[in-house]
């Protein structure tokens, strides 16, 4: 897991250091304290935040109706391209009635127009938002990524943390 203090130092590094130290830096030297960001049973806190196609998403409206999972990523990010596949054989296990899977592109180091290419190139069957200005990474105080939030039918944070959780897949 990658923190958000450690991409904003690399990315003030020229390119050839910042591609040299994200490379050859070993897991464990970016991992973080894996404490869960947002408090379980918790209310989740709310956001609005336009889609790829320009569509605004609003957590609130998924209240009452079905859970959702947040994934938390970004297209440069070798741990959240790893796991991806198992969020996208989620979406395709569990019918869209009852989990809502809104993937969370955080910005930093990825432009709206680059997370719009990445996903034409590598579509997935589920949501994807775009969060340039980190409301959502803030208000679920993301300190690192892939992060994932999941999100009872009555709004309630029931997980938050760097692994996919089980608990979805009660579902």
């Amino acid at each position: 897991m990658i923190s958000v203090k450690q991409i904003c130092a690399l990315l003030t590094l020229p390119a050839v250091l910042f591609s040299t130290a994200f490379i050859m830096a070993p897991p464990m030297l970016l991992a973080q304290d894996n404490a869960p960001a947002v408090a379980q049973e918790n209310p989740a806190p709310d956001f609005e935040l336009q889609d790829l196609n320009g569509a605004t998403v609003s957590l609130h409206s998924f209240k009452g109706q079905k859970a959702v999972l947040l994934y938390f990523w970004a297209s440069w990010c070798p741990y959240c391209m790893a796991v991806r596949p198992k969020v996208i054989e989620l979406r395709n296990t569990i019918d869209s009635k009852n989990l809502e899977i809104i993937a969370v592109n955080v910005g930093g180091g990825d432009s709206l127009a680059k997370a719009k290419k990445f996903q034409e190139v590598h579509p997935a069957p589920y949501t994807t938002v775009y969060d340039g200005d980190g409301k959502a990474v803030r208000a679920y105080r993301v300190q690192g990524i892939p992060h994932f939030v999941y999100i009872d039918k009555d709004g309630s944070v029931k997980y938050s943390g760097s692994d996919l959780p089980g608990i979805v897949k009660q579902q």
